[in-house]
């Protein structure tokens, strides 16, 4: 069984992927090159990757990951 800690990359994983240190320029870095993470809970924390999503990235496996912009409703209408 794998930890909470082991989900996620640590600052320094993040630090070596992204090359840059403040959370803010993580996001930046993820954001132009179309990385999927969980944007940071409070300030000064770094964004959160999955270490799967992480992996399927790098070995150029397709990502199962996709998102949704907002909840989906249409479910209160059907019968």
């Amino acid at each position: 069984m794998t930890g909470p800690n082991e989900l996620i990359l640590t600052r320094e994983q993040l630090t070596a992927l992204t090359g840059v240190c403040r959370p803010t320029a993580m996001v930046r870095w993820l954001e132009a090159r179309g990385w999927m993470y969980e944007p940071a809970a409070r300030r000064g924390d770094i964004p959160k990757v999955s270490r799967e999503y992480f992996n399927d990235r790098m070995s150029g496996r397709p990502t199962n990951t996709t998102r949704r912009a907002a909840p989906r409703l249409d479910f209160f209408s059907q019968r």
